[in-house]
């Protein structure tokens, strides 16, 4: 049997019963991410996602995550997280669980690093043709942005790490996760809009798994909300950085910290599948108080339609004396 895609180790988590009900673990050992930093919060957010998901029906789905990053986690070969899951409520049609992670010995008391509110929804509770009692439901949503005729094939494997290294340079903050299995994703960024305010900028890309999930997997909704889940906070405070290339610096050298606080992902669509191509556009609405407000909206280039909205509030300081030069 081959090896499962990188993805799909990463959000990978395993029950650990002589603990207690409902507790788990990371599967795969968790490595020190660029320039020094703790755990890739990608790898927090999915894993919670996958823990929720494996207390509750077969047939309920996430559709949303909000989290908090309390502190940060310490990244080691072998740094483990404990995911204890309550099962706050269970109704006929939605369900909620609150995913506290800790680090530490193990014990009761270790200490809370991460926590996530995740939302399910029964299947049988949305709407369908064959539902025998029909009900009307809104069903709309944003446009794909303009592609003008691009196609992902149209751009380079190597064109997102070329403008990785261009922008960011060997040490800065904005080098996405590493692990030594290889990326997660395929990222194919394709359309890049500068504006006087910070506001009005655009970055956008196309993306999908970096390895196509077998059949199994692919199938099951759990893995692939989870991956989306990682794929949310992927180089995610980028677009802060390129909406004020001045104020950062060249190579980002102004930069004295960065770091998520809270992230919320709303999935739209149960049925996604992370190695269908996708597009992603991200922009950053407001800056203030060392803060700086995300957005990503996320759609299946196949049939337009939008499959997940983020939103993310980031740390994110400068140096006392920045140097505008770039």
């Amino acid at each position: 049997m081959s090896p499962a895609a990188p993805v799909v180790r990463y959000v990978a988590v395993r029950p650990l019963p002589d603990l207690g009900v409902d507790v788990f673990t990371n599967e795969q050992p968790f490595t020190r991410q660029p320039a020094g930093r703790g755990v890739f919060g990608g790898l927090l957010l999915s894993q919670a996602v996958s823990a929720a998901s494996a207390t509750v029906a077969g047939d309920s789905h996430a559709y949303s995550c909000h989290a908090t990053f309390i502190r940060p986690v310490t990244a080691t070969s072998t740094a483990t997280l404990l995911y204890r899951v309550e099962r706050t409520a269970d109704g006929r049609s939605f369900a909620t669980r609150v995913v506290r992670a800790t680090q530490g010995s193990g014990g009761l008391q270790d200490a809370c690093v991460f926590m996530a509110t995740v939302s399910f929804q029964s299947a049988e509770a949305i709407p369908t043709e064959n539902t025998k009692t029909k009900t009307n439901v809104l069903d709309y949503g944003p446009t794909l942005p303009s592609l003008d005729g691009l196609r992902p094939d149209n751009i380079s494997e190597d064109h997102n790490r070329q403008i990785l290294a261009a922008f960011s340079g060997p040490d800065a903050l904005l080098r996405p996760p590493s692990f030594s299995e290889g990326g997660a994703f395929d990222w194919r960024p394709f359309g890049f809009i500068q504006a006087k305010n910070p506001w009005d900028c655009r970055v956008r890309s196309f993306v999908r798994s970096q390895e196509a999930l077998d059949d199994g997997v692919r199938s099951v909704p759990a893995v692939n909300l989870a991956a989306l889940a990682y794929l949310s906070d992927e180089s995610l405070i980028g677009i802060a950085m390129y909406a004020n290339p001045k104020q950062m610096g060249k190579g980002t050298r102004n930069i004295t910290m960065a770091a998520t606080l809270h992230h919320k992902i709303l999935f739209h669509d149960p049925h996604v599948k992370a190695d269908e191509w996708m597009v992603l556009e991200r922009s950053t609405s407001w800056g203030g108080n060392g803060r700086v407000l995300l957005r990503q909206q996320t759609w299946n280039l196949g049939t337009g339609r939008l499959i997940m909205t983020v939103e993310a509030e980031c740390l994110l300081r400068l140096k006392t004396d920045i140097d505008t030069k770039l």
